[in-house]
């Protein structure tokens, strides 16, 4: 039986890593798994039960109830709450503004994992985080950075968020980012850092269509055994 890999993509918040999974997905027609959009369900349940994010033994009691499960279609994933298909509430702000601490938890990033793990264990996939190539996929074969900088990646979450919220302003989303960015970085609990053995891609200067070229190159030339 021809065991199962993961392509593993890590990076900061707005890096473009979930558009880019998501169209190589398409491009290789494997199973694309959104890591943000499992927390960002998680947050939407804990939010719907008015839990108090900050007391982690409430957290623990309501994701006891949670049923949670996805679909992967076409390279999108399609988050379900107790049997309720919730995609369209994952990126409202009530939630933007709350994932990250819900993230944090540690019995949350449990759940999550087994989700990811559970999922690749039956099939091939692509999965995009913060802690994939080091924590949840250590032993991924391909394994990727992808970065931007700082004024890049708050101007494209500033688009995605103003869309929905005319008075949101881009400084506040630029500081949100860098905060977000250096908590990441230094929580204890799964930190966001580069693998040793990930390949970084800065996608400052690229589109997504560059950055899943490149991937894709890398990945169909070990496959197909030209290293």
């Amino acid at each position: 039986m021809t065991s199962t890999f993961q392509i593993a993509i890590d990076g900061p918040t707005a890096s473009g890593k979930g558009t880019v999974a998501k169209k190589l997905s398409r491009k290789l027609g494997l199973l694309c798994l959104d890591t943000g959009a499992l927390y960002r369900a998680v947050t939407v349940h804990l939010l719907d039960n008015k839990v108090n994010l900050s007391d982690h033994v409430e957290v623990f009691r309501a994701i006891g109830e949670l049923d949670l499960s996805v679909k992967c279609i076409e390279g999108s994933t399609l988050v379900f709450l107790n049997g309720v298909d919730v995609t369209s509430r994952l990126r409202t702000m009530e939630v933007h503004q709350n994932v990250f601490w819900v993230a944090k938890v540690p019995e949350v990033r449990v759940l999550v994992r087994q989700i990811q793990t559970a999922t690749a264990e039956r099939q091939n996939i692509i999965c995009e985080g913060r802690d994939i190539t080091t924590v949840v996929f250590p032993n991924a074969r391909f394994k990727f950075y992808l970065t931007a900088s700082l004024e890049k990646r708050a101007g494209r979450r500033y688009a995605e968020l103003a869309a929905k919220d005319a008075d949101i302003k881009l400084e506040k989303v630029t500081e949100d980012i860098n905060a977000r960015d250096d908590a990441d970085m230094r929580r204890t609990n799964s930190p966001l850092k580069v693998a040793g053995d990930a390949i970084l891609i800065d996608a400052t200067d690229k589109s997504a269509y560059d950055v899943v070229m490149q991937m894709e190159k890398i990945i169909t030339r070990s496959l197909s055994g030209d290293v």
